[in-house]
């Protein structure tokens, strides 16, 4: 997850909804609600979104994945807690994100909705790979952490295992000298205040709620890494200024030394955050090729 920049230019997916029969309920009895395509399909895919306040139907970048990554396979996603896809897309910070969402959406909640229905469909499919960006590469990790048996695992700019530490880079690369100092003391402020609190306090901050910060600020986002026997192959685009990807190098080649020989390491010269070049032009395809390459779905 990183908050100030979304994985990709997003739009309407151009594949029709596909809502599956079996429903499946969190332990507080709310539907998780999940989109399976290509259901038929001998293998099975799945893509967990970035960070934003919208649903995942709405993510062309969800579909770009699934394009070029593994374009036979079923595809399967999962919307956020409080979010169904009648929440139009919306570009960036918005007013509207559902109350829900604010208050219940976690990396932890993302992972346990991703395990209890994979775990449920994944007899009806030959292999199954996870994929995701952002703070969506995050999440495949969590899941791939809890399941046995994936074929493989894409991890796409999700950076370094400090949430924290990578949002103070964010705001290091993206606010005005003359700001810097006033932006991130205020950030520190607000970290403090939600790790030192013991109760949940109302607030909305970068289309997250309390329960979403409290989560992702005591995490250690690349731990799972060494708990999963698939092939991981993590990518990390130099150029990116929502993440810290000279921190994220070296974390992941320390696990990688200590031992987590099924991880692989992609560093892509220059790209940002969104893999587009200096001149803007998306190289999303050619990355994708690249991890193609690598993993073999």
């Amino acid at each position: 997850m990183k908050p100030y920049l979304l994985l990709l230019a997003l739009s309407f997916l151009a594949i029709s909804a596909a809502y599956a029969d079996e429903k499946y309920y969190r332990n507080d009895g709310t539907e998780i609600r999940y989109y399976l395509d290509n259901a038929g399909a001998e293998n099975l895919l799945v893509i967990f979104q970035g960070s934003d306040c919208n649903s995942v139907r709405h993510m062309e970048s969800v579909n770009k994945i699934w394009r070029e990554f593994a374009p036979g396979s079923a595809l399967l996603t999962i919307e956020k807690y409080g979010i169904d896809n009648s929440l139009s897309y919306s570009a960036g910070e918005r007013d509207d994100c559902p109350t829900k969402y604010l208050k219940h959406d976690t990396i932890a909640q993302r992972i346990s909705d991703g395990v209890q229905v994979i775990e449920a469909l994944k007899h009806s499919y030959g292999t199954i790979t996870l994929a995701g960006g952002s703070e969506g590469g995050s999440i495949a990790l969590g899941v791939a952490a809890q399941i046995s048996d994936l074929r493989a695992v894409l991890v796409l700019n999700s950076g370094s295992s400090s949430f924290q530490h990578d949002v103070e880079f964010s705001i290091q690369q993206t606010v005005p000298a003359e700001q810097l100092d006033k932006v991130l003391n205020g950030f520190r402020q607000f970290v403090t205040q939600i790790k030192e609190s013991n109760e949940p306090f109302p607030v909305e901050v970068s289309g997250h709620g309390y329960a979403f910060w409290r989560d992702a600020l005591e995490r250690d986002l690349l731990r799972p890494l060494k708990k999963i026997d698939a092939p991981v192959l993590v990518v990390q685009s130099t150029g990116d200024k929502s993440v810290d990807p000279e921190r994220t190098r070296r974390e992941v080649e320390n696990i990688i030394a200590e031992g987590a020989s099924n991880v692989t390491l992609l560093m892509i010269p220059k790209l940002d955050h969104g893999f587009r070049d200096e001149k803007g032009t998306a190289k999303l395809k050619e990355v994708i090729e690249s991890a193609v390459g690598i993993l073999k779905p």
